[in-house]
């Protein structure tokens, strides 16, 4: 308690001095004078058709040089770029001229949502609230195909919510035309006679592998201390009111036999979600049954011989919206995030309330989840029909410039047992190029009502220096023995882990070597002690990355380790290869190689043996609408020059997307060592988001025999063993 209670005095004094100390880190070694863009009202709204025929449109446009910040700093984007904005009393308006001087090597794709970042694009990041911690990022593709982010100075960039906006793009003769209309209904700001906001463009042009932004995005300051200020005038933000209600109804069956099937399990779910603004920076959401929104199924990934958990994305709507509140400072291998809701497995309602209050954001999360008391296939399950319960708090404050102190509650009560956890977090940016961040959280947890509770903490420091030539981190970890959070995702407990690592970048001549942009070797060390066995890990790595025209890269990765598993330390070396170029606009490829030393973590007592893996990877567009990507990964496992298993996973996704509303899409999965194949299709209309209609239907074949009346599994013929059906509907209402 003694070393718990030091090291909370230790932030909390640092914390203060920092706070306190306005001649080592101030704003004017950040935030650099920049110009105040006044965007004139629009006495009509333009079309957003892709054509600048506007009346609005006829002023002047701002001709800004966008200069490079990937994978080149401080070049002059090779295009030139113009830039109209305009707002009325229920939008906000934006139109581009993306000058290209070859439009016929311009890339694009009529494709699915979010599915745009490989073609070219111009967009631009908006901190609507002005406060530097988050902002709404907006893309569209010369197709005008849709992308959005969410981005936070804690949780860095989300790409799962989607907002509701128009768009519309046309390539021309002299490059593409875009228009974007961004409703005030879609993003938080506080209204006001003169309303502030930050704003940053950016384009990317794809077959000179150049990302530009204007302003300068510079390394170490952090994109919403660069973001230029924007002003509105008279802006109010109107009442928020959506409804969504929903429709699922589908089937599942199972094959119990070769010539016989169950007689399947039919569900049917209406659900409904409420939306509705408090203030002009706070929203209430209320949301009953929304469980089922994911009509991806996650792709397979290696599950056989793993020493930690595999993470998989959030994908449900009502989870996704509203995540940057909750994200919560960590920076740790071991320590993923605070708050992952998948933890929330099948959750029977939900209520959220999340805004913004001067320079304080804040959360609440709370939700009933159906998954504990669930039916068991083989036993009883004493917690039959019991719901366990979920409730997240976040609170943090902004210090102005991106930095910003917080707190958060997480907890989980189910059957008389409990995990409730308490911390803070901290984050400063400081001599221009420096940042610092630390956490703390405290947990408290008891299985049932018989047994007595434990607690324990979790420590986090970081320290970053990043500059166009030079980036250095320094990573520290304690995560306690009895430490747990039941809303986190964590691979590792009961550790302290120190990680440090330094990476310079060189930039050849773009005269001498056009084809080359960037070299960056790296060198990493890190080393975690486990608390419960006092023994340790290892590892340095070498690395070395070059970066080329058309998307392309190549990256070498040599690691020297020693990993301590079951009372047993296993030196042992790895190499590793990647690299992927777009060959042409309709033509992209990867490969990944690797080969050393492994642990075969299942056996008992485990054992060191060698290892090879790797795969192909290829994205083939042969026009606009037709999309087939396919990916193949090998992994294998050798004692003694004997084979003791090997893995072949295939991933295979064609869509074609009649329009930007409308695709089919058919997903073929397989997986060796199961021996199992997944098919999965469908179809599916998004008007915009949250009104959707989906039809799907999917089917699980396995390798199977069938003897003495019963299954005998990766055995005999492939049989059809699972398939199912489902349709959905919703319809957002918003008033």
């Amino acid at each position: 308690m003694v070393k718990k209670l030091f090291a909370l005095t230790v932030i909390i004094e640092f914390i203060i001095f920092m706070v306190s100390v306005p001649t080592i880190i101030s704003a004017k070694t950040i935030k650099e004078k920049g110009e105040i863009l006044h965007p004139p009202m629009a006495s009509s709204p333009p079309e957003i058709d892709g054509i600048l025929d506007d009346a609005i449109w006829k002023n002047a446009a701002m001709e800004k040089d966008f200069i490079t910040y990937n994978p080149t700093y401080g070049d002059i984007l090779p295009q030139k770029t113009l830039i109209w904005m305009a707002y009325d009393s229920k939008n906000l308006y934006f139109a581009f001229k993306c000058l290209d001087t070859e439009p016929n090597k311009i890339k694009t794709s009529i494709t699915k949502r979010d599915n745009i970042f490989n073609d070219d694009w111009i967009g631009f990041s908006l901190d609507a609230l002005g406060n530097k911690q988050s902002a709404y990022d907006f893309f569209v593709n010369p197709n005008g195909i849709q992308g959005d982010i969410l981005n936070s100075a804690v949780g860095g960039e989300n790409i799962s919510p989607d907002f509701i906006w128009e768009s519309a793009d046309r390539i021309t003769n002299e490059g593409y035309d875009a228009e974007i209309k961004i409703p005030l209904k879609s993003i938080s700001f506080k209204s006001g006679n003169e309303v502030k906001m930050g704003i940053l463009f950016w384009r990317k042009i794809n077959r000179l592998s150049l990302k530009g932004s204007w302003p300068e995005l510079k390394p170490g300051i952090g994109i919403f201390n660069i973001h230029t200020d924007v002003i509105y005038k008279n802006l109010d933000s109107p009442l928020k009111l959506e409804m969504l209600p929903s429709l699922t109804f589908g089937s599942n069956s199972e094959r119990i036999e070769p010539q016989k099937w169950d007689k399947g399990d039919s569900f049917k779910d209406i659900g409904i979600g409420l939306k509705c603004g408090i203030t002009s920076a706070i929203t209430s959401e209320l949301s009953v049954n929304p469980d089922f929104s994911q009509v991806e199924s996650d792709a397979f990934q290696v599950e056989v011989n793993q020493r930690y958990p595999v993470f998989y994305s959030e994908k449900r709507p009502f989870f996704m919206e509203g995540t940057d509140i909750f994200n919560f400072s960590t920076m740790s291998d071991y320590f993923s995030t605070a708050v992952h809701t998948r933890r929330i497995v099948n959750p029977l309602w939900g209520l959220k309330l999340t805004g913004t209050a001067g320079k304080t954001s804040f959360g609440v999360l709370s939700a009933g989840d159906k998954s504990p008391g669930r039916v068991w296939e083989e036993d009883t399950n004493p917690n039959e029909g019991k719901n366990a319960y979920f409730t997240v708090a976040r609170g943090k404050h902004s210090l102005g410039q991106e930095n910003f102190i917080g707190g958060l509650y997480s907890g989980r009560e189910f059957a008389g047992g409990y995990n409730r956890t308490a911390g803070a977090d901290f984050g400063y940016r400081f001599l221009k190029n420096q940042r610092i961040s630390t956490s703390f959280i405290q947990s408290v947890s008891r299985e049932s009502e018989e047994e007595s509770s434990t607690s324990s903490y979790y420590l986090n420091f970081g320290y970053i220096y990043d500059t166009k030539p030079l980036f250095i981190v320094f990573l520290f970890d304690h995560i306690g023995k009895d430490f747990r959070m039941d809303s986190a995702f964590m691979r590792r407990t009961g550790i302290n882990d120190i990680t440090g690592g330094i990476n310079t970048n060189f930039y050849p001549s773009p005269q001498k070597v056009p084809w080359l942009k960037r070299i960056t070797p790296r060198v990493a060390y890190q080393y975690v002690h486990d608390l419960n066995t006092n023994m340790d890990d290892r590892g340095l790595v070498f690395e070395l990355k070059f970066n080329f025209t058309k998307q392309g890269y190549v990256n070498i990765e040599y690691i020297r380790s020693s990993e301590s598993w079951k009372n047993q330390t296993f030196d042992m070396t790895e190499l590793f290869f990647q690299s992927g170029v777009q060959i042409t606009k309709w033509l992209r490829l990867g490969i990944a190689l690797r080969k050393g030393g492994s642990i075969n973590y299942d056996a008992d007592p485990p054992y060191k043996g060698n290892s090879h893996g790797g795969g192909f990877s290829f994205t083939l567009q042969p026009n606009t609408k037709l999309n087939q990507s396919f990916r193949f990964s090998y992994i294998d496992f050798y004692k003694d020059n004997e084979k003791i298993y090997d893995i072949n996973i295939i991933n295979s996704r064609t869509t074609y997307q009649f329009n930007k509303y409308f695709f089919i899409r058919s997903i073929i999965q397989y997986n060796s060592y199961q021996k199992r194949m997944l098919t999965d299709f469908l179809s599916s209309f998004t008007f915009i988001p949250g009104t959707v209609l989906h039809v799907g239907y999917g089917a699980l074949y396995e390798n199977r025999r069938w003897l003495n009346n019963q299954w005998q599994y990766k055995q005999g013929y492939m049989f059809n063993t699972k398939r199912s059906f489902f349709f959905k509907a919703s319809y957002l209402f918003r008033i």
